[in-house]
């Protein structure tokens, strides 16, 4: 189960409007793989209640949400179709006499477009950016 639900994205954060529930899942569970590659997967031994403030675990849930609108604005659910093509994704198809080209993209390249920096904001008062090398628990 995610650390967010629709309630808490709508009725808490106020998180901008989804075309659908499966959309808000979709999304949902990308950003919290991405908060936990910020976290350093802290997450993958670790559950939310681990963390020992209600604080930190609500500034992950708002990352979480920052996460979200962060795909939102890059595109959405598309977007994130998108990503999974490689750079050098079939561009162009001809059968008999149609022909069809994909359109150049003109976005940010992956390693910057998928970063939130509001998300990243969010974990700094939780100590899940700067867990050092070597610590274990």
């Amino acid at each position: 189960m995610g650390y967010v639900d629709l309630d808490f994205y709508k009725n808490t954060y106020f998180g901008e409007t989804l075309k659908s529930e499966s959309d808000f899942n979709r999304l949902e569970a990308r950003a919290e793989e991405m908060v936990n590659s910020y976290a350093n997967h802290y997450f993958d031994n670790h559950t939310l209640a681990d963390l020992p403030l209600d604080s930190d675990r609500l500034n992950v849930k708002k990352a979480v949400c920052a996460q979200i609108e962060w795909f939102l604005d890059a595109g959405g659910v598309e977007e994130l179709a998108n990503a999974k093509q490689s750079a050098g994704g079939l561009t162009h198809v001809s059968v008999g006499k149609f022909n069809y080209e994909k359109a150049a993209s003109v976005s940010l390249p992956r390693s910057t477009a998928q970063r939130s920096n509001e998300a990243i904001n969010y974990l700094r008062p939780t100590g899940l950016l700067y867990r050092g090398v070597g610590q274990y628990d």
